[in-house]
């Protein structure tokens, strides 16, 4: 997949806020993380589908598998390449922050998106789908 990617930040709740608009098929990275490359994880975020449950940019997220790599363009023109190490499925009422969000000991990149089984009254899904994964190339 290949997206530009946008820094979005937090809503009045804390929690990230979503690509929307003109942007909502684009992924976007958490401005308060490390960029891609960087010491620490690096958070990257996208819908699964879009209006009409049309497929969205992370629509094959959830077939990422352990070892898969992932190339990140950066600002300087430089790309950053990550091997995913994990991926895994949580209740998004038991997200675990400190696993995504925390403190790693070198680059590190986290991709959030939904999955699991989708929720037609509440029209969301009840799941996230996170890949891990670290730097492998600079």
């Amino acid at each position: 997949m290949d997206s530009p990617i946008h820094g979005l930040g937090l809503d009045a709740q804390g929690q990230l806020k979503v690509p929307s608009g003109e942007r909502y098929d684009e992924v976007a990275w958490y401005d308060g993380s490390p960029t891609p490359g960087e010491v620490g994880p690096a958070v990257l975020e996208g819908h699964v589908t879009g209006s009409g449950h049309d497929p969205s940019v992370f629509f094959e997220l959830g077939a990422t598998k352990k070892g898969d790599l992932v190339e990140v363009d950066r600002a300087d023109g430089s790309t950053a390449t990550f091997k995913v190490t994990d991926v895994r499925k949580y209740p998004k009422a038991d997200f675990p922050r400190v696993d995504v969000y925390g403190a790693t000991a070198g680059p590190e990149l986290r991709i959030i998106t939904c999955g699991g089984t989708y929720d037609g009254a509440a029209r969301r899904h009840l799941d996230n789908v996170v890949v891990f994964a670290k730097l492998v190339e600079d």
